[in-house]
């Protein structure tokens, strides 16, 4: 692996129970800090704009959607590198994601190195 973990927590913003564990049992595993949510809207409720971080977002969730939580994140004035996770290719939110800052998308099913790669990137750019 590494010599050393990257400072920072890895928020992760997914509706699935299965996915948002996952993620988080596979962040924590690596020695870095997981905070997880099951909406957007927790999520923008609880996250302090001074964490050094990088957000896991899921793209198609009830209420507030991936692409609306990274818009309302840049209406405040708050920067945080984001990966998005979807499992729908050929989305139009993708593209929106995308355009919106997203540092990288990976699609479901994805390979456990490739996110760990992109939360690594993602932390050393904040």
């Amino acid at each position: 692996m590494r010599a050393e973990a990257p400072e920072g927590r890895v928020f992760i913003v997914d509706d699935d129970a299965a996915v948002r564990q996952a993620v988080t049992l596979l962040v924590q595993s690596l020695g870095l800090r997981a905070q997880a949510y099951a909406s957007a809207e927790a999520f923008l409720e609880a996250y302090d704009p001074g964490s050094d971080g990088c957000l896991v977002l899921d793209l198609h969730m009830p209420g507030m959607n991936g692409v609306e939580l990274q818009q309302e994140l840049t209406a405040r004035g708050m920067r945080i590198p984001v990966i998005v996770i979807t499992a729908y290719k050929d989305d139009p939110l993708t593209v929106r994601a995308q355009e919106a800052g997203a540092l990288t998308v990976l699609y479901k099913p994805f390979k456990r190195d490739v996110l760990l790669r992109s939360i690594e990137s993602a932390l050393q750019q904040h």
